[in-house]
Parts: C-alpha cells; sequence; structure tokens
C-alpha cells in the first residue's frame, strides 16, 4: 500500500503462514521483517499437505473458510458434545434442521444430508452483521452421522459408506468446498490410523479445496500424519 502508507513507516509484516511469508519478502525489502503468526488470524495450522487442493489442518474447523462446513452426528436427534453440540448452540437452525431429520427417519446411516443455508457464517458470527455485505456466500452444512446411538461407539464401515456417497455426490450437490473432521475418532473412540488413511482415499479424489482436521482429544503420531502413511491406501 506505497500510496496509503510509506514503507518507511513498516517495521514488521504479520502473516498467517510461512508460504505466505516467502511470497511476501521476495517483494519487499529486507529491513522489514515478516512474521508467521496464525493465531493473529483465526488460521488453524497446516499439518500436511496432501494435494494441491488438499491439506491436513489442526486446529478450529469453525475458523474455515471452506464453503461447506461437516458435522458428525448420531441419527436419534441429540447434540450432546463434541461437534454436534458446538453446532447445536452456534446455529440453531441446524439443530432444528437436524432434529426434523432425525424424527422423519431421514438421516440414516451411510447417507449424510446437505443442509444448504442461505447465510455466510461470516455474517452469522459477526457483532454487527449489519455492517456486512454478506459477500463471502452462504455456508453449508454436511450433517454426516457416524453412529446410530449417541451412547455407541462410531461405525467406521458406516462412515465409509458415506464417503462414497459423497464422493459420488458432491459435485451434483454443489458444493464448492469441503472441511471435515476425523470422523468418529473423537467420542466416536475410532483411532486416525484407521481413519486417516480411509477418508484421504476418499477425498484426495475430489476436485474442490478440502481441508481434513485431525483430532484434537489426543496427541497424534508424527509417523501418522505423515503423507505416505495417509495415502497408503490410495
Amino acid at each position: 500500500m506505497p500510496e496509503k502508507v510509506p514503507s518507511d513507516y513498516i517495521k514488521t509484516i504479520y502473516v498467517v503462514n510461512d508460504k505466505t511469508a516467502e511470497e511476501i519478502k521476495q517483494k519487499i525489502s529486507h529491513r522489514i521483517s515478516v512474521v508467521t503468526e496464525p493465531k493473529m488470524f483465526f488460521s488453524n495450522p497446516l499439518i500436511v499437505q496432501l494435494a494441491q487442493n488438499f491439506s491436513v489442518f489442526k486446529g478450529d474447523m469453525f475458523f474455515s473458510k471452506m464453503h461447506t462446513l461437516t458435522i458428525s452426528v448420531n441419527i436419534v436427534g441429540i447434540m450432546g458434545k463434541g461437534l454436534a453440540s458446538r453446532a447445536k448452540y452456534q446455529f440453531p437452525d441446524v439443530y432444528v434442521r437436524y432434529q426434523d431429520l432425525c424424527r422423519m427417519k431421514i438421516l440414516r446411516m451411510g447417507r449424510p444430508y446437505l443442509y444448504k443455508k442461505e447465510t455466510s457464517l461470516d455474517y452469522i458470527l459477526a457483532d454487527e452483521s449489519e455492517t456486512l455485505k454478506n459477500d463471502n456466500g452462504a455456508t453449508w452444512f454436511l450433517l454426516f452421522p457416524t453412529k446410530r446411538h449417541w451412547r455407541e461407539n462410531a461405525d467406521l464401515t458406516a462412515i465409509e459408506q458415506g464417503m462414497q456417497w459423497l464422493k459420488t455426490k458432491y459435485k451434483e450437490e454443489k458444493i464448492e468446498s469441503l472441511a471435515i473432521p476425523a470422523l468418529g475418532c473423537g467420542l466416536g473412540k475410532l483411532d486416525w490410523k484407521d481413519v486417516g488413511p480411509m477418508l484421504c482415499k476418499y477425498l484426495i479424489t475430489f476436485d474442490i479445496p478440502i481441508q481434513l482436521y485431525i483430532p484434537s482429544e489426543r496427541k497424534i503420531p508424527e509417523e501418522y500424519l505423515k503423507k505416505e502413511f495417509l495415502l497408503r491406501l490410495v
């Protein structure tokens, strides 16, 4: 912004990731410090990039800028803990739709449901939403069943069936980009070393931007986060 802020007044530039830092360093004077500080931007740290449009992240999926956010659910209408509970209180209309789907027996194992909201997540979360133009588009929610009852463990076979459905339907449903958690790995008690490669086997074939979020409940060994391990089923 040389026409707005003279470069002599700039001492430090903070950026969201190392890639951006390198790009900026190539364009500016060496006397200006470039610091990578993702927390300043409510951004999630990149763990590994598996393809041009597919990366694995750590952090809060709700800070993602992806078009569609995936919420793992049961099919009895209870959003008690985890991401589902977060969605229940932060997006009450999603919870109402979810309960209706369960009540009408529409939501079932192996068959996720796409809730196409008409308002962007930025617009919903803003303190003064009237000042926004809602230019970022609508945020959609993919309700993804991982277990039948909230007391049960997640069903890996049903999760894979849901991924098969998603692979065949994402273009038809016009999903532009997707953020997805490690389905069943939290309260569902599945292991990332089993779930991660299975999810990657399907997600690597999508031709839209994908962000996969690792479990936050426990530390994942480094060997299970390497590209070679996650793509071993591809």
